[in-house]
């Protein structure tokens, strides 16, 4: 009986040694492996609506206005870690990852009052 595996390839499965994929190779040895693209299709098939789209461009140019200038990177570090806030960092969105966007926009949220303290 033939075995095979499809994953995503994030790192913690493609790891060749210490992830998902070496691990399963030690015990089966002649599973076959590849690579499902299909959820990245699919996501990038979906275009955003016009309001959400807006949304994310002006969440990007915030971010963007902050993480561009190292001087206000350093402020905006340091303004966090007075405030005690559970983050110091935002994320920067990427267009290659489609899933970054969610990130950037959980973490422009749970930052948006220090954002808003920052921006005045």
């Amino acid at each position: 009986m033939d075995w095979a595996i499809c994953t995503d390839s994030g790192k913690s499965m493609s790891g060749c040694y210490k992830g998902l994929r070496g691990r399963i190779k030690i015990v089966a040895p002649h599973v076959t492996w590849s690579h499902c693209c299909i959820h990245r299709q699919s996501l990038a098939a979906k275009p955003l609506p016009d309001s959400l789209k807006e949304i994310l461009n002006q969440s990007v140019k915030v971010v963007n206005f902050i993480k561009a200038n190292s001087t206000n990177t350093r402020l905006f570090k340091s303004l966090c870690g007075d405030m005690g806030s559970l983050h110091t960092t935002l994320l920067l969105h990427t267009e290659v990852r489609w899933l970054s966007r969610g990130n950037v926009l959980t973490r422009l949220f749970e930052l948006r009052h220090e954002i808003l303290i920052f921006l005045r």
